[in-house]
């Protein structure tokens, strides 16, 4: 791992789960080495990434909500990634309120992550070093990114097999971007008539792009859970599917299908209690 680049450009970068300062050397395991294996994710987004995230390739994580989709990526690469078993190590560059804690709870191992709060102007450079060491970056430019750094770090990320997470303001103006992940939808739990706390928030995430072929990928999960987890929300369920009762003869093909209100018995037929017509009392009306 480029160690000296790394507190060249930014003296103060430093693993979550250390001090404010390096004093000693920062891999304690084996880092990226470029491999063409996919990068992983937390189980709750395989439905819309089934593959995981592909190697050296551009994601673009925007819209309300990004923050915790961010927080996913790099809980699935630091927890299930690594050669060593013990989870894949992540860079997270210009974003100070990044939520450690959230991450954490999430399933990411706060000492494989790499925080560079605030890269200054040569936030270029820290993305690059890190390219060499990390499975996944997750950055946001601090400003309008210019072709030639897009072509740099790009090239980079394909060599390395890292993967560039981008979010912020301008995340859209990323040229070769592949991916994008957004929240649909999404609903807050807990609160009552004016009281309790949020607890969790079930939400759709969206997958759409190059690597999400077709109309893309839509998932609905818990983002996060009640316990701090994300998981997927078993209370939604696939519509019903009608099928024909063999009693009602043959259904032409992409014709609709009706269902009796009885086994056997049609409302039309004569003599059927659904037949009957819904009689009054004169004088004494419907309450």
């Amino acid at each position: 791992m480029p160690e000296a680049a790394l507190r060249d450009l930014v003296p103060g970068v430093s693993p979550a789960g250390a001090g404010p300062l390096i004093t000693g050397p920062l891999s304690t395991g084996p880092l990226n080495t470029g491999a063409g294996e996919a990068v992983p994710v937390l189980p709750a987004l395989r439905p819309v990434l089934p593959g995981g995230l592909r190697p050296g390739s551009v994601v673009g994580v925007a819209g309300p909500g990004a923050a915790s989709l961010g927080a996913a990526l790099v809980a699935g690469v630091s927890r299930h990634g690594g050669e060593d078993g013990a989870g894949g190590w992540c860079g997270v560059v210009g974003l100070p309120d990044f939520g450690v804690v959230a991450a954490a709870g999430m399933g990411a191992v706060p000492e494989r992550l790499l925080l560079v709060d605030d890269p200054g102007d040569r936030w270029a450079d820290v993305v690059a070093a890190l390219c060499e060491a990390v499975d996944l970056i997750l950055l946001c430019p601090p400003g309008r990114p210019g072709p030639a750094a897009v072509r740099r770090l790009s090239a980079l990320a394909r060599r390395h097999g890292c993967v560039l997470a981008l979010t912020g303001a301008f995340a859209g103006d990323w040229a070769g971007t592949r991916l994008r992940l957004r929240l649909d939808g999404g609903v807050w739990e807990g609160l009552g008539d004016g009281h309790g706390r949020l607890t969790g928030r079930r939400v759709q995430v969206v997958a759409e792009g190059r690597d999400a072929p077709g109309r893309g990928r839509r998932a609905r999960m818990w983002l996060p859970a009640p316990d701090g987890t994300v998981k997927p929300d078993e209370t939604v369920r696939p519509p019903l599917e009608l099928v024909p009762d063999p009693a009602d003869g043959p259904v032409p093909e992409g014709g609709p299908v009706h269902r009796p209100s009885a086994p056997g018995r049609h409302r039309s037929d004569p003599g059927s209690p659904a037949a009957e017509p819904l009689r009054v009392p004169a004088g004494k009306g419907i309450a």
